[in-house]
């Protein structure tokens, strides 16, 4: 990891994940001893090797879960420190447990309480290698320290039945030592890569604000120029009306468009930067009527068109109210500008149940699009169709996808040419 930053965020995520998952494991260790210490006569014969063991194990379980309950505190003061404290009581409770297993054995030849010991033994290693893996030199001493004093002790028996216990203890550490590693790379491969993509991550939506706070100013700037542009051309049409051939005033009358069509742009273009900069306020939103009130406003606009709306009553969503009307007004005008040639012009919405996703759609029986080019849609600026033919920016259906993104949903289309088009969306 070449970042010393990020070669140190990713120690002590690590150090925290072995804190968080080693909680419980005190636990174990003092169950299955009672356990033993309860249902075997070791406790009864072996008295005061039973206390010594019972009283190490118990006091590194007490101060290694005060140390893992005490993690946010103690950490952040000195992280070396916790960490060996950690390592040595952690090393202290496998030491005294591998050596308690040896006793046993010892003791018990291969009959019941040597087996019962042996067989905790094997089921603590095999939960360790999940939660110290970790730290490969931790993992490492602690199956050492855990399973080898029982395997010298089985060897030392000199008997077929504990040879054979001594051969399997040995391959079983050959293998959990072999599966510790491979956890180990694959645990720190893991964090790796989710550091490496959290810094990308990081440093897109920096960029993404920056670029988008330069969009923003860049287009606030060009607003004053323009409204002069605009505004000394519309006068000097009206001065200059009757000495200007008719050339002339088309040329004027072109400029005074094309700076008001650039006016409409750069207000789109704030609209589209405020999205994505403004704070969301969730309140349950009635899109039925957000609709109707935009086709209604449109119907204002151009009396001379008839449209036929089939909205669904009472659909609501829980959203930002002023995001989701802006982005049913895209919809509409969309809808609206591309039925200009439908006769009789049909605009629809309603929401469907798929499985456990609300589906909310609205469709036209307009000019429709080419799925072929469906990837364009929603980006700033493309069109599918020509200018003149049918006006506008081209920030309408970007505008609509940023809110619906910005609410946890997705949006799509469904269209061909000639029969209309259909924009689905979901919010979360």
């Amino acid at each position: 990891m070449d970042d010393p930053s990020r070669g140190q965020r990713a120690k002590s995520i690590a150090d925290a994940d072995l804190a968080h998952r080693s909680r419980l494991s005190a636990l174990v260790y003092l169950s299955l001893l009672a356990i033993i210490l309860v249902f075997t006569p070791y406790a009864q014969e072996h008295t005061a090797s039973a206390a010594v063991i019972g009283g190490a194990i118990l006091l590194s379980a007490v101060l290694r879960s005060w140390l893992v309950l005490r993690f946010r505190q103690l950490y952040p003061r000195n992280p070396q420190n916790w960490l060996v404290g950690f390592v040595l009581l952690t090393l202290m409770m496998a030491g005294t447990w591998g050596l308690f297993c040896a006793h046993t054995v010892l003791n018990y030849d291969i009959r019941w309480t040597a087996m019962l010991t042996l067989l905790s033994t094997a089921g603590i290693s095999a939960g360790a290698i999940t939660t110290l893996s970790i730290h490969r030199a931790l993992i490492m001493a602690y199956l050492a320290l855990l399973l080898l004093p029982p395997t010298a002790a089985a060897t030392l028996l000199q008997s077929r039945d504990a040879y054979a216990i001594t051969l399997m203890f040995l391959t079983y550490f050959l293998f959990m030592f072999s599966v510790a590693n491979s956890i180990h790379k694959s645990y720190w491969r893991a964090l790796n890569n989710a550091l490496l993509l959290d810094l990308r991550a990081r440093e897109l939506e920096a960029s993404n604000r920056e670029l988008e706070s330069y969009s923003y100013s860049i287009a606030h700037d060009l607003r004053a120029p323009l409204r002069s542009i605009i505004g000394f051309s519309q006068i000097l049409k009206e001065e200059l009306q009757d000495r200007m051939a008719p050339s002339e005033r088309a040329d004027l009358k072109r400029v005074i468009n094309a700076g008001r069509h650039m006016a409409k742009l750069i207000d789109d273009i704030l609209e589209l930067s405020r999205i994505t900069r403004r704070d969301l306020s969730y309140a349950d939103t009635d899109l039925s009527a957000i609709v109707h009130g935009q086709a209604e406003a449109l119907q204002k606009v151009d009396p001379e068109r008839y449209i036929r709306l089939d909205i669904q009553p009472g659909v609501r969503a829980r959203g930002d109210a002023r995001l989701l009307a802006l982005a049913l007004q895209n919809l509409v005008e969309n809808a609206w500008k591309f039925t200009r040639n439908a006769d009789p012009a049909e605009i629809s919405f309603r929401v469907e149940q798929r499985g456990q996703e609300t589906v909310y759609c609205l469709c036209d029986n307009g000019a429709g699009f080419d799925m072929a080019h469906a990837g364009k849609l929603f980006k700033p600026f493309e069109r599918l169709h020509s200018q003149r033919e049918y006006p506008g920016t081209g920030v309408g259906l970007a505008t609509v996808q940023r809110i619906i993104l910005r609410h946890g949903g997705q949006v799509w289309a469904r269209s061909s040419p000639g029969h209309g088009a259909c924009f689905y969306f979901t919010l979360k």
